[in-house]
């Protein structure tokens, strides 16, 4: 079946996620936290990456409030816009993000590069045993904007570029001034990409075909077999599994 093919993948890609984490952990993110330390710390560039990645914080808030926001609109009766649906499948997406990485972060503990590594000499996980300094496992920043490229991926491909190149410098700005390891970010972007992925599964799967709808009427009603239909296929008639993955 098609879907086992692609669950094998995910497992393949899992199993390549977990040893780049396993080498990385072991033998690259000290020395590259020492070097950005050493040679960026204290330069323009650190200060303009720490002042520029400061803004993405907002991003779970607004996607918070932006699924808020429709749900009361649904809730009063009205019927939601056309345009709502692709922002509507990346909040869905951020704030899944948001909640995977809180939970394993807890799970992972692990002491952040600075200050627990650069200043206090301490490094590894503690298990169930989280704390201040000690979540930095998974990357947030990875997993959330990892999250909704994937999303934009599947539902947006004219933004596919642009959607990869701002995740890589959000991930790349962390690694930089020592905000998350290099693992850190590998395991964040996994996480975010399958979220997204499964968001648009999860949203078309369980829905029964549905007539095709007009891209050009005022309002929808909003059903996920219809959400699949009007961000993918067009005027096709939408499979169960959704229109991106044949």
């Amino acid at each position: 079946m098609i879907y086992d093919g692609r669950f094998r993948r995910w497992l393949l890609t899992l199993a390549l996620c977990v040893s780049a984490v396993l080498l990385s952990v072991s033998y690259v993110d000290r020395p590259a936290s020492e070097f950005f330390n050493a040679h960026v710390r204290h330069t323009n560039l650190w200060r303009w990456l720490d002042h520029s990645l400061a803004p993405f914080v907002l991003v779970p808030v607004v996607a918070l409030l932006f699924l808020l926001t429709l749900g009361c609109c649904l809730l009063s009766g009205r019927q939601l816009s056309t345009w709502t649906l692709k922002p509507l499948l990346c909040s869905w997406s951020a704030t899944w993000a948001v909640a995977a990485e809180f939970v394993f972060k807890g799970i992972f503990g692990r002491g952040w590069p600075d200050p627990s590594y650069l200043e206090n000499h301490l490094y590894g996980f503690r298990f169930l045993h989280a704390s201040p300094h000690w979540n930095s496992f998974p990357s947030g920043t990875a997993t959330i904007s990892a999250a909704i490229v994937a999303t934009v991926w599947l539902v947006a491909p004219r933004l596919r570029i642009l959607g990869v190149v701002l995740a890589l410098l959000l991930c790349g700005g962390v690694v930089v001034t020592n905000g998350h390891w290099l693992s850190d970010v590998i395991a964040g972007a996994f996480l975010g990409a399958s979220i997204g992925w499964m968001t648009v599964l999860l949203l078309g799967s369980q829905a029964p075909p549905t007539p095709s709808v007009d891209s050009s009427a005022p309002g929808i009603d909003v059903h996920p077999g219809r959400i699949i239909d009007m961000c993918g296929a067009g005027s096709a008639a939408p499979s169960r599994r959704g229109p991106w993955f044949d």
